[in-house]
């Protein structure tokens, strides 16, 4: 099982998440809560589920984040623009994962 969870409080934000990554038999810990700065702002990103979608998003991310081309004065276009990432990466590997059961 995995899991993600946001709590907002009077003081901020409260983030918590699991370590377990399970690929076949093979079991290892790996964070998946990542923190990304945007200009002065900073935002983190919780992600669970497969995780070679996962990494190949947060990448993806990361790149438009590094290039400069992406500029988020507000919070929902930096989560529009990952949405549209997730997107990029179903439309890329769908037909993979669902040849190899994983989808």
């Amino acid at each position: 099982m995995t899991y993600c969870l946001g709590i907002k409080t009077q003081e901020g934000l409260v983030a918590l998440a699991d370590t377990r990554i399970t690929s076949g038999s093979q079991t290892t810990t790996s964070r998946k809560i990542t923190t990304h700065t945007i200009g002065h702002n900073s935002v983190f990103l919780m992600t669970s589920g497969l995780r070679s979608v996962r990494d190949k998003a947060v990448t993806y991310f990361e790149e438009a984040l590094a290039s400069g081309n992406f500029q988020y004065e507000k919070m929902y276009q930096a989560v529009n623009a990952f949405g549209q990432i997730l997107r990029r990466v179903s439309d890329e590997d769908r037909n993979a994962l669902s040849a190899s059961g994983l989808f």
